[in-house]
C-alpha cells in the first residue's frame, strides 16, 4: 500500500527537476509533518529559484523551459481526506505543463514518511 505524502516529501518531473513539499494540512500530521492534499501538488514550478526546488528542471534539449505541475491524475486517496480533499499518496502522478515537451510528467519520489499507508 502507498504511503501518505507529507511536508518533506519530494515530487520530481520527467526531466529530473525536484521539489520538496513544505507546509501541508495541519489537521492530519504524520510524525509532526502535515499531509499534502489534492491540489497542493498543482502549479508548482520546477524552475531554478522557485520555492522548494532542490534540483531545477532542465527541460529537454530542444526546449529548456522548466516544467510546472498540473493536478494529480492518479494516487489520491478516496477515503482519507482533509477538508474534503483526498490526501496525496506515494503512488501519485500527473502531467506537467511544458511548452517544449507536451509529454512531461511528474511523480512522487519520496513521501516524506514511512508510517502511514492507505489503500488508494
Amino acid at each position: 500500500m502507498p504511503n501518505v505524502v507529507v511536508a518533506g516529501g519530494v515530487i520530481q518531473c520527467s526531466h529530473g527537476g525536484r521539489i520538496q513539499f513544505s507546509g501541508g494540512a495541519r489537521q492530519l500530521q504524520v510524525s509532526g509533518s502535515g499531509a499534502i492534499t489534492f491540489g497542493m501538488e498543482a502549479k508548482l514550478s520546477f524552475a531554478s529559484g522557485s520555492p522548494g526546488v532542490t534540483t531545477p528542471c532542465t527541460g529537454n534539449p530542444s526546449s529548456p523551459a522548466p516544467c510546472t505541475s498540473l493536478p494529480a491524475i492518479a494516487g489520491v486517496a478516496t477515503l482519507l481526506t482533509v477538508g474534503g480533499a483526498g490526501v496525496l499518496l506515494s503512488s501519485a502522478q500527473g502531467l506537467c505543463a511544458n511548452p517544449g515537451d507536451p509529454s512531461a510528467k511528474w511523480s512522487i519520489t519520496s513521501p516524506g514518511e514511512t508510517l502511514l499507508s492507505v489503500a488508494s
